[in-house]
């Protein structure tokens, strides 16, 4: 009773708030412009076509005030002024009387949507607000009871000031309460990304988005071809217990749901869907033995089923595919390797998540800011498909200490930093893989991979902090911060960094990287030499279905792999043909 009694006082004080805040807010044609009482402006959300164009709003406010001027006409409560020339960053002086007090200042303009969050927190949940003010009305919503807090791994430490947030939407008695925010999923549970570390503030929004539009699916995406393998989002501005916060990706988790995972049977303690997240830079590469009754594994914590539902956990299917890698790179058996991984790892998954981590130089997501997760074990269905999580340190990032330009540069050679094994080996060792890699590389070359593209890709996201203001106050608000080293912050010049150096990039990988390996007849193994050694595996490739590289095995041309194929090859090498 105690406790639904403080929920109770919870729900009246925020709906006590939420009034106060009406006090402080302006609604033109029914948008409102929530006070950034930093700044001393009204940042009001309206929907993008009205921008470049002369805006006559309805406007409202709180009964109380009296002498209201907008862009210095006198305004009735319900009547209209005339703004002109709507743009991003443009301010329109505003003037009110409350009693015998004064109040100024500025009436601005975003299409972004904007978030305000009302409450004092900190590393544990606590209960607070969430409003949303979209530009779309019909998609606002005021004055929603959350349980929130600060979330993150470096960008959680110390005297940071950009914090990220972790959401969970809850009713009155404080029961979880899904909500579907700016048209994704609907659910309780969000998250909201700073940028913190980030130049550009917005590499991993448009990173994610490179992800979900280059990766193949997970393979049980055939039970549900709605699954999304990745975190959907919209960037917003926030507005923190009444001060401008800045920039922020609303997005959502990757989880169970997320990636269509069957859910763990509760009553027979079953497990079906499981998922792990990785969080440490450099794992160590002799596993420990695992134990159930922790929550973490060599540098891996559960993320599904959660520990604190389900515990005793289960590492046993994580645990195997790396400990067969393991096993097989600790004695340099490549053959098995390549014969075998994909029953343990989404190979398409996997190969598309080598050329997006190679491209982009995502140096943070390498062997940690991983997601694995496997469909049904219960039915045998584990193969591990891959997720990619916070990808600020890519691209060329440098705003840690640690990242010298040496580290970043965009010419620096894959060898030496690769230290995931699966991913190394599947390129370096596994040489039929390493084809069908090359291959896809230059796939998507042509499409979502071609430099001019990938460049347009993020500069059209930049325009679009800029154009609606939203970049200029983000650097009024965090340049020369701790956060960033003390530095400018100029989303501009950093979009010209990164566009040249996304181009120096793609022509390294080009040139170095996934050059196009010729084939040569016969050399089934791909050692670079025809010996007795192809005729064995290529026998048993005809007979078993073992791994090869069928460009090398069709000799006669005919697409099809046989037993004259064989034939062929053993007279290679006995030198008759």
């Amino acid at each position: 009773m105690k406790l639904l009694s403080s929920r109770l006082v919870f729900s009246v004080l925020a709906m006590a708030a939420a009034t106060a805040m009406w006090s402080q807010a302006i609604y033109l044609d029914g948008h409102k412009a929530v006070h950034d009482s930093r700044n001393g402006i009204w940042l009001c959300c309206v929907p993008q076509d009205i921008f470049g164009t002369d805006w006559s709003p309805v406007v409202e406010f709180d009964t109380t005030w009296t002498q209201v001027t907008i862009a210095d006409s006198i305004i009735a409560n319900g009547g209209q002024v005339i703004l002109e020339n709507i743009e991003g960053s443009k301010l329109y002086p505003f003037m009110a009387m409350v009693g015998e007090k004064a109040l100024h200042g500025n009436i601005t303009f975003t299409w972004l949507p904007v978030l305000e969050l009302d409450g004092e927190f900190g590393q544990e949940y606590v209960e607070g607000y969430v409003s949303l003010n979209a530009p779309d009305i019909t998609e606002s919503k005021d004055s929603m009871l959350a349980k929130l807090k600060w979330r993150g791994g470096i960008t959680n430490t110390g005297e940071r000031h950009k914090r990220n947030y972790h959401i969970k939407f809850i009713d009155e008695t404080g029961e979880k309460k899904n909500r579907r925010l700016l048209g994704m999923r609907k659910d309780n549970h969000w998250k909201l990304d700073g940028g913190q570390i980030d130049l550009l503030r917005i590499r991993n929004r448009v990173c994610t988005d490179l992800w979900l539009d280059m990766s193949r699916q997970p393979w049980h995406a055939k039970y549900d071809p709605t699954i999304i393998n990745g975190a959907r989002g919209t960037m917003t501005e926030v507005i923190l217990n009444g001060q401008y916060h800045g920039i922020y990706n609303l997005m959502e988790p990757v989880d169970r749901k997320q990636l269509g995972l069957v859910k763990h049977d509760t009553i027979n303690n079953v497990f079906h869907g499981q998922q792990w997240v990785a969080k440490l830079l450099y794992p160590t590469w002799q596993l420990p033995k695992y134990n159930n009754n922790s929550e973490t594994w060599n540098g891996n914590e559960v993320s599904y089923p959660e520990f604190e539902d389900v515990s005793p956990t289960d590492w046993s299917t994580l645990y195997n595919a790396f400990e067969f890698v393991r096993q097989c790179d600790a004695v340099d058996n490549y053959s098995q390797l390549t014969d075998s991984i994909a029953k343990y790892f989404d190979i398409p998954v996997m190969e598309d998540y080598y050329i997006f981590l190679i491209t982009l130089q995502a140096l943070d997501n390498e062997t940690k800011n991983i997601y694995y997760s496997c469909y049904d074990k219960a039915e045998g269905a584990t193969l591990l498909t891959l997720t990619p999580w916070d990808l600020d340190i890519s691209l060329g990032a440098k705003s840690l200490s640690y990242l010298t330009d040496d580290l970043v540069r965009p010419d620096r050679p894959v060898k030496g930093w690769i230290n995931n094994v699966p991913l190394g080996d599947l390129f370096n060792h596994c040489i039929p893989y390493r084809k069908h890699i090359i291959k896809r590389y230059w796939e998507l070359r042509q499409t979502w991979l071609d430099t001019d593209s990938l460049v347009a890709r993020f500069q059209t996201a930049v325009d679009e902090l800029e154009n609606c203001g939203a970049a200029a106050r983000e650097e009024r608000r965090w340049s020369r911060d701790s956060d960033i080293m003390g530095k400018v912050l100029d989303i501009s010049q950093e979009m010209d960094y990164v566009a040249g150096w996304i181009r120096q990039r793609l022509a390294y990988l080009d040139e170095n990287v996934f050059v196009t390996m010729q084939p040569v007849m016969g050399d089934v193994n791909d050692d670079g030499s025809v010996d007795i050694q192809d005729v064995t595996i290529l026998i048993g490739h005809v007979l078993n279905g073992d791994v090869i590289d069928e460009e090398n095995a069709d000799i006669d041309q005919n697409s099809a792999i046989d037993i004259d194929d064989v034939v062929q090859v053993i007279q290679i090498v006995l030198g008759i043909q």
